[in-house]
């Protein structure tokens, strides 16, 4: 593939709005749980709900018939703009959206029954603070081997990114254990994932996160490579490596 083939495809493709990965067509083998399924399990219609880098809003308005009221956060205005325009299209009157950072929340103490993140660091002693006794958090983190055939073709190894960007679900389980949190529910999978056609491949590489960012001009030849090596019948084979951690806070009367 000729770099102007590979950049016809990604002006065809185009650009990630939101973090909406739905048009993508692919496949993966069978997993333990799914996200949305999980945190349905836990959400009351009286829950007042936190959504931590909520993106544009694709999960978390999913689940909006679910709860009595949601504030869904990001610390990127584009992401904002992107989920306030779901939120109108979708005409969900019961979530708030606002800009700001997950590091620093600006709530008052125990105002959550729910608080949720998907694919985000995690700052336990912020969601411990705004969560009432009682409540729940839910995360699912990225794992440290997902894509690792992509990484690789690149160049790259999950040390690439740096000693502060991957975080595990067995270290934030004791980090809220010594918050004083009863770990609820502690789970991972790694199964082969892969991309039914190029195109899919193609806006994902351009589209996630990656130790340096994706330019075509530079980075075409080892695209070029990464799609000759991976191609199976299937399409073009990866893995997803995924994490999930539920804890509650300690209710007052708690031992």
């Amino acid at each position: 593939m000729t770099y102007d083939e590979l950049k016809q495809i990604a002006e065809r493709v185009g650009k990630l709005d939101g973090w909406d990965f739905s048009h993508i067509r692919a496949g993966r083998d069978p997993v333990l749980w799914d996200y949305v399924e999980v945190v349905r399990q836990y959400l009351k219609p009286t829950d007042r709900v936190l959504d931590i880098g909520t993106g544009g809003g694709e999960i978390f308005l999913s689940l909006a018939d679910s709860f009595a009221e949601g504030v869904a956060v990001d610390q990127n205005p584009k992401m904002i703009e992107t989920a306030q325009r779901n939120l109108s299209e979708q005409s969900i009157g019961n979530v708030t959206l606002i800009q700001m950072e997950a590091s620093d929340l600006h709530f008052h103490d125990a105002s959550f029954d729910i608080v949720l993140t998907r694919h985000l660091r995690v700052y336990p002693e912020q969601i411990i603070r705004v969560l009432r006794s009682g409540g729940y958090f839910i995360t699912q983190m990225v794992g440290q081997r997902i894509s690792l055939n992509l990484l690789e073709g690149f160049g790259w190894t999950p040390a690439s990114f740096g000693p502060d960007w991957w975080q595990t679900a067995d270290e934030l389980a004791q980090q809220f254990q010594d918050l004083g949190c009863h770990v609820l529910a502690k789970a991972e999978y790694d199964v082969p994932y892969w991309f039914e056609d190029l195109e899919s491949l193609i806006f994902y590489i351009l589209s996630v996160p990656w130790p340096e960012k994706i330019v075509l001009e530079q980075h075409w030849q080892s695209i070029n490579r990464i799609v000759e090596t991976c191609q199976s019948e299937r399409g073009f084979e990866s893995n997803e490596h995924q994490e999930l951690l539920i804890v509650q806070k300690r209710g007052a009367n708690d031992k």
